[in-house]
């Protein structure tokens, strides 16, 4: 990915927290800082859908509880399958969270 334009004629406004000395490098593009302090493109940032943060709303508490309860009963049955020889080898593989 090319690195964005610098413009030569203004300065990064960042300044050292310990000495107030401004920042000698370049802002970048339409920033007031560098690259090296934050700069960058806008086509770059994700938004929406695309940004690994985003809260999509497609599960509600209700759906949640009833995952949870359904996973909890899955290991009871396998629990009882152990316990009887249905089942040989290992149980099955992970955390097991707490039942609720």
């Amino acid at each position: 990915m090319p690195l964005p334009s610098m413009n030569f004629t203004r300065r990064c406004h960042a300044k050292a927290k310990s000495t107030g000395v401004q920042c000698q490098n370049p802002a970048a593009f339409v920033t007031p800082v560098c690259r090296n302090h934050g700069a960058r493109r806008p086509e770059s940032i994700k938004r929406g859908a695309d940004d690994p943060n985003y809260k999509h709303g497609q599960r509600t508490r209700q759906a949640e509880r009833e995952a949870s309860q359904t996973a909890a009963r899955l290991r009871e049955l396998e629990d009882m399958a152990h316990h009887v020889s249905l089942i040989t080898g290992p149980k099955t593989r992970g955390r097991k969270p707490s039942a609720v």
